[in-house]
């Protein structure tokens, strides 16, 4: 397939190539004199957020808006990106992770999608990262000339004001599929394994939740504050449409260290609940769970070791407990040889038996005959990436797509020869909680 690559406001040749003239910025970061909380400051309408634990980013507006479809779309952005960057103009006096020219990134699961994947550079950026704030502001030379904008830091922090939380009247999800159903294509993807066809194939169910007159984006801050506040651990994530909270980081670059967690086999639990000291051995030991978190731990492995990764020894997997499930997760790290940006390594990464399956290009056959609809932004790579090589990408779980009156959330896991139908459908739906659980807490009977 062709790629397409455009840049906004200044749109390009439709082909993979960075643009012979990219527009030029001027980019500059400042450190604030004070910490900010930055989960309270995302405003009603934020370009793009990334929080995780008490630090994150928040941007306001686009200054660019780079996207590419196709096989090569991950290369086709990184060059773009190259070219905007190598053009602009920065002055970072902040110097702090995450300052500097930093584009928000969500790329599609196939690279048939009819979704885009995207880099949005932010016209505003807000971080906090260590307990330390910053502001970035973009502009082009003729608003630099002109002073229309807000220029100083006082200004542009004051963009960054919580917007009012909306209160949402209680809604029913409706799955894609009845439970009878969706049970029959896992037997479905099961027979496939039994046959010999795949070793793991990873399904997913959508479930449509209908707002009425409201529009959904309206509800995107209100909801990324609650999953902020709800799962720290985990990276909570929106832009464009989709929004949600992943517990699993596809690959972290900063400087030359290279840091991805693999999860992998789940247990659902009840609320804040977890799995007994007896419990958890049982579920490390478990085969049916060890064999599908070791296909999604060496499919990320071997790529890294291909691209020629030095890794750490792995002490192998442990528990990890996120509210209403408990998974199998591997840290894996490593030392990234010079010039191997963090957009090589994410095309090389995705996606990783976790959220497809093995061999890849079977799982991924079955997975879209049996879920015959375009996963878009879901179990793709979604976070930031910085024109210093540091970044974030995270896998777009626990999330939901963002349209115009729905929030349609999508959710699954890995089977393998021995996965039992009940239990699998019981584990996508926990796999809904987060977003679920986040709107109910906008909901009230007289709205």
């Amino acid at each position: 397939m062709r790629n397409n690559v455009d840049i906004m406001p200044i749109l390009l040749a439709p082909d993979a190539h960075p643009p012979v003239d990219p527009p030029r910025f001027s980019v500059r970061s400042v450190q604030l004199d004070s910490p900010v909380t930055i989960a309270e400051r995302i405003p009603e309408d934020p370009s793009a957020l990334w929080l995780h634990g008490s630090g994150g980013l928040i941007g306001i507006g686009e200054a660019a808006r780079l996207e590419a479809t196709g096989a090569d779309r991950f290369d086709a952005l990184a060059r773009a990106f190259r070219a905007v960057s190598d053009n602009a103009e920065v002055e970072d006096l902040a110097n702090l992770r995450g300052s500097g020219l930093v584009a928000f990134a969500s790329f599609s699961y196939s690279p048939g999608s009819s979704r885009p994947s995207r880099l949005v550079i932010p016209r505003y950026l807000l971080g906090s990262v260590d307990g330390c704030a910053f502001l970035t502001i973009v502009s082009t030379e003729n608003e630099a000339a002109v002073g229309t904008s807000p220029t100083s830091a006082e200004q542009v922090l004051a963009l960054f004001q919580a917007g009012k939380s909306p209160t949402v009247a209680p809604r029913a999800m409706r799955p894609a599929h009845s439970g009878e159903a969706y049970r029959g294509l896992v037997k479905e993807a099961v027979q496939e394994i039994d046959d010999g066809v795949a070793e793991k194939i990873v399904l997913s169910e959508r479930f449509e939740i209908d707002l009425g007159a409201l529009e959904a984006k309206s509800l995107v801050p209100a909801l990324a504050s609650q999953l902020s506040r709800r799962y720290p651990t985990a990276w909570t994530f929106a832009l464009d449409d989709i929004v949600g909270a992943s517990p699993e980081m596809l690959v972290r670059t900063e400087g030359s260290t290279v840091f991805s967690r693999v999860l992998a086999g789940s247990r659902p639990v009840s609320g804040d609940e977890e799995l007994s000291a007896e419990e958890r051995e049982t579920f490390l030991h478990d085969p049916k769970e060890r064999s599908e978190h070791d296909f999604a731990a060496r499919s990320v492995r071997e790529p890294l070791e291909r691209l020629g990764v030095r890794l750490a020894p792995s002490e192998g997997p442990f528990v990890l407990h996120v509210p209403g499930i408990e998974h199998l997760a591997t840290d894996i790290r490593g030392v990234a040889p010079e010039g191997l940006g963090i957009l090589e390594i994410a095309g090389a990464l995705h996606p990783s038996a976790a959220v497809s399956g093995t061999p890849l290009s079977v799982a991924n056959e079955v997975i879209a005959r049996l879920e015959r609809v375009d996963r878009a932004g879901y179990a793709s790579p979604v976070g930031w990436i910085g024109a210093d090589g540091d970044g974030e990408l995270a896998i777009a779980l626990r999330m939901a797509h963002v349209g115009a009156t729905t929030l349609t959330v999508q959710a699954g896991g890995g089977l393998v020869s021995d996965s039992d139908p009940l239990t699998e459908h019981a584990e996508a739906l926990a796999k809904t909680r987060p977003i679920v659980r986040a709107l109910e807490a906008l909901s009230s009977p007289e709205a």
